[in-house]
């Protein structure tokens, strides 16, 4: 079974691998992790609208303050 990784993702979306790293680190791209720690998304078509709909400002990420 071919798993979707986050460099598909990626390629999709048109973003830097790292761009999706930092979206699924702060829980906004639904991903889960292997015991290697590699993210993989069992939904990937769920995982390209999330990252689509941040791009086009559908979901609005709030800013938290640095202390």
């Amino acid at each position: 079974m071919l798993r979707t990784s986050v460099e598909d993702i990626a390629q999709i979306t048109g973003v830097s691998t790292s761009t999706v790293r930092r979206l699924c680190d702060k829980g906004l791209v639904e991903h889960k992790k292997d015991y290697k720690g590699w993210r993989w998304f069992p939904e990937p078509k769920r995982a390209v609208k999330q990252v689509k709909a941040l791009l086009d400002g559908e979901i609005k990420i709030e800013k938290t303050k640095t202390v």
